[in-house]
């Protein structure tokens, strides 16, 4: 996925780094994604599940053993925000990416740690060397800093706390600066594929939030016809809480479900270039929308995509410039894979007339 046309914008940096629209959105979807949020839907669900215990089993040891599980769970919520969630200490981020633009600086990877942990980037300013840790940094935002060897920085402000962009990307990652530079030199990274890379993260996403769920009721059915009565009691009140699991991931999984073929309409690829026109979109919780394009080929015919699940960064990238590359021809009834050469966005349109 080469090309030497500068396919995407550098972000302005005459303005507030907020200022760009699908940043903004991206910044406000991560704030409706915060700890407190998360603490109050894992402890509603607390209550319902142990009002389920005190109804079939009464308080017991059973009861107890599930209190002890909810604190995990809780300790577990706050670990998953501490070391790979979004501002963690949300009043600093959009205050910082409100008040000043990005600025492109040299970097390298030190540290490159999947998306579920925080990976670590020398940025060079002035001269001067800074390690900063950055918290979801992807397989694919990692191969472009390897093939750039820049990112565009925010801050950081006095306590360290700074906002990177990756080019190609909208969203401002959190990060922080370290007190010194790790021992050791730069790691070494595949500036390959950087749309596969993205393709088999959310092909990935799919398969891992089918195989949790299938893997609870797999083991609570066990442990119903194994274990003797009163743990079998306990069981259902885990399929319920299972099933109120389900419940919130199926609509998520509904319209996501297509990304499985996502890698394979990458790997085969020869990507043309189209210029596309957006209708109005609204974007999901999670961070895609459904939308319908417009797609001009170079021919002069015209395709509609239609997105059941584009992210928000590719949008983003489209409404800057007017035009995207898609994987194959697209024919009507089939599907393409949309995306920007050498740039991390990447979605499944399906097309026709």
């Amino acid at each position: 996925m080469e090309s030497t046309a500068p396919v995407v914008r550098d972000p302005a940096p005459d303005r507030p780094a907020a200022s760009d629209p699908t940043t903004a959105i991206i910044l406000k979807l991560r704030g409706s994604q915060n700890l407190g949020q998360a603490t109050l839907a894992a402890l509603v669900a607390f209550v319902l599940t142990s009002a389920g215990l005190a109804a079939t089993l009464g308080m017991n040891h059973f009861f107890y053993g599930h209190l002890v599980a909810a604190v995990l769970v809780f300790a577990g919520v706050g670990v998953k925000y501490y070391l790979w969630g979004r501002w963690l200490r949300a009043r600093r981020g959009p205050a910082l990416v409100a008040a000043q633009p990005w600025r492109a600086r040299p970097a390298r990877l030190l540290r490159a740690r999947s998306r579920h942990w925080a990976s670590v980037v020398e940025v060079t300013e002035g001269g001067v060397a800074t390690a900063v840790r950055v918290t979801a940094l992807t397989r694919a935002h990692q191969a472009v800093i390897a093939r750039t060897g820049r990112v565009w920085v925010v801050g950081p402000d006095r306590a360290g706390w700074a906002a990177v962009r990756v080019d190609g990307a909208h969203e401002a990652l959190p990060a922080r600066a370290l007190n010194r530079l790790p021992g050791g030199g730069g790691v070494g990274v595949d500036a390959g594929d950087v749309a596969m890379a993205t393709a088999r993260d959310q092909r990935a996403d799919v398969l891992f939030a089918v195989a949790l769920v299938l893997a609870g009721y797999v083991l609570v059915v066990l442990a119903m016809f194994t274990l003797d009565g009163q743990v079998g009691k306990a069981m259902l009140a885990a399929v319920g809480g299972l099933t109120g699991v389900v419940l919130c991931l199926a609509p998520v999984l509904w319209h996501t479900r297509r990304n499985l073929r996502l890698p394979g309409l990458v790997a085969g690829a020869e990507w043309s270039r189209v210029e596309i026109s957006l209708a109005p979109w609204k974007a999901r919780a999670d961070g895609t929308a459904k939308v319908v394009a417009t797609a001009r080929l170079a021919d002069g015919g015209v395709r509609t995509l239609r997105f059941a699940s584009a992210s928000v960064e590719l949008l983003g990238t489209i409404w800057d410039t007017g035009e995207a590359w898609v994987s194959a021809e697209p024919v009507p009834g089939g599907y393409v894979a949309v995306g920007h050469p050498g740039y991390p966005p990447v979605s499944l349109a399906r097309v026709s007339e």
